[in-house]
C-alpha cells in the first residue's frame, strides 16, 4: 500500500469503454485525474484491445490487457499477478457489475499481493441481484418491484399478475420498458444476444427515480453521497443528463436501504417513489461507480477520490462538502485520435505505455 508522500500511488481501474454505453471508468479515471493531477498513476485494465480508454493518454499512464471476468478465476488472477510484478498496484476500483462477485472472492489473495480494495462481501454482492432484490427487501420490510425471470417470453405474460407496460432487463446490464407481447419478445432476444440468459422482468413503478451514488465505510457507514434526478435516458435507461438534487426525503429513504445492506465501497441506488402512495421503491443496486460520476467533480463532492482516500488509508477531510444541488450534466462523446501502432503495441506486448 502506498504510505509515503513521496511516491505516487498506483491505482488500477476496470470498465474503460467509452461509447454507447459506456462503463463506469473513464468517468472514475477523470475524477482522479481532476483531485490529483499528476500525482497519481492509473492503470487501466482492459478486457478487450478497441476498448476507447485504451488509448485515453489524457486519463491513464498504462493500460493492460486481461482476462474477460467469465474466464477462469484462475486466468484472471494469474494476469493480475504478472500485471502487479511489474507495476505494483496500491488500489484497485472495480468498475463492473460482472467482476465484483469473483474480485469479492479473491479479495485476500489480491490483498496478500499489496493490491487494496473497497468492497463489499460475497453475500452482499449476491443479495443485490436484481432477482434477489424483492425477497431481500420484503424480508426488511422495504420496497422493491417484482421481478421475475421470463422463462419463456412467448408465455410469461399469460400470468394473471403479470401485465404491460413493463421493464425487461438483463442479469447484468440494460432495461427496456416494453409495452407488448410482441415487443417483450423482440427485446428479450436483443437481450440475450447482448447479454445472455436470464432475462428478467421487473413490473413498473409510476413515479419519480432518483439515483443515490455513495462510498460506504467498512462497517456499512456511509461517508458521502450525492443524489441525481435523471433528465434524459438512452433507449437502454442510461442517464445521458441529470440533475443534482437536495431532497432529504430521497435521502432519507436511500440511507435505509443502505443501513440494510451491509455494504462496503462505492455503490448506486436506483429508487422510484411511487405516485399513488408516496413510497420509495428500490430498484436496482450497482454494485460499482455509475457512469455518469465523472460530473461529481464539478458538484464539489469527488467520491472517486473519497474512496481513494478511504482505500489507501490516507487522511479524510474533517468537512465532506455537499454537492451543488442544481448542477447538472450532459454526455457527450469524445473523439481520441491515435496511431494504429499503438493498437499493434497493445496486441503484440498487452500493454500500452500512454505516458512515454
Amino acid at each position: 500500500m502506498a504510505s509515503s508522500t513521496s511516491k505516487k500511488p498506483v491505482v488500477a481501474v476496470t470498465g474503460l469503454e467509452g461509447r454507447e454505453n459506456p462503463y463506469p471508468g473513464l468517468s472514475i479515471a477523470k475524477a482522479l485525474r481532476d483531485a490529483r493531477g499528476d500525482a497519481i498513476k492509473i492503470i487501466g485494465l482492459a478486457y478487450e484491445p478497441t476498448l476507447t480508454g485504451n488509448f485515453r493518454d489524457d486519463l491513464f499512464d498504462t493500460v493492460y490487457l486481461t482476462p474477460l471476468p467469465g474466464d477462469p478465476a484462475a486466468t484472471l488472477m494469474k494476469r493480475l499477478r504478472e500485471i502487479n510484478k511489474e507495476c505494483p498496484i496500491d488500489l484497485l476500483i472495480p468498475a463492473l457489475d460482472s467482476e465484483l462477485a469473483l474480485f469479492s472472492l479473491h479479495r485476500q489473495e489480491l490483498s496478500d499481493m499489496g493490491i487494496e480494495m473497497v468492497i463489499p462481501s460475497p453475500e452482499s454482492v449476491k443479495n443485490r441481484y436484481k432477482q434477489r432484490l424483492p425477497h431481500w427487501a420484503a424480508e426488511r420490510g422495504l420496497h422493491s418491484p417484482a421481478t421475475e425471470v421470463v422463462t419463456d417470453p412467448k408465455t410469461f405474460w399469460k400470468q394473471e399478475d403479470w401485465d404491460f407496460p413493463c421493464w425487461l432487463k438483463g442479469s447484468l446490464a440494460d432495461a427496456y420498458r416494453v409495452k407488448s407481447q410482441e415487443e417483450a419478445e423482440i427485446v428479450a432476444k436483443r437481450i440475450v444476444d447482448q447479454w445472455g440468459y436470464p432475462v428478467l422482468a421487473q413490473k413498473e413503478v409510476v413515479g419519480e427515480e432518483y439515483d443515490i451514488c455513495a462510498v460506504v465505510r467498512p462497517g456499512g457507514d456511509p461517508l458521502a453521497m450525492i443524489t441525481i434526478r435523471k433528465t434524459v435516458l438512452s433507449a437502454a435507461g442510461k442517464a445521458i443528463g441529470a440533475v443534482v438534487v437536495d431532497d432529504p426525503e430521497a435521502e432519507a429513504a436511500g440511507l435505509k436501504f443502505l443501513a440494510e445492506l451491509d455494504w462496503e465501497g462505492p455503490l448506486e441506488l436506483e429508487m422510484m417513489r411511487e405516485h399513488s402512495s408516496g413510497r420509495y421503491h428500490l430498484v436496482e443496486v450497482n454494485a460499482r461507480f455509475p457512469a455518469w460520476i465523472g460530473m461529481c467533480p464539478g458538484t464539489g463532492l469527488n467520491l472517486p477520490d473519497l474512496l481513494v482516500r478511504l482505500g489507501l488509508g490516507e487522511d479524510l477531510p474533517e468537512t465532506i462538502a455537499s454537492p451543488t444541488a442544481g448542477t447538472m450534466f450532459l454526455r457527450s462523446t469524445h473523439t481520441k485520435l491515435g496511431r494504429v501502432t499503438d493498437l499493434g503495441d497493445l496486441l503484440a506486448n498487452g500493454k500500452l505505455e500512454l505516458q512515454k
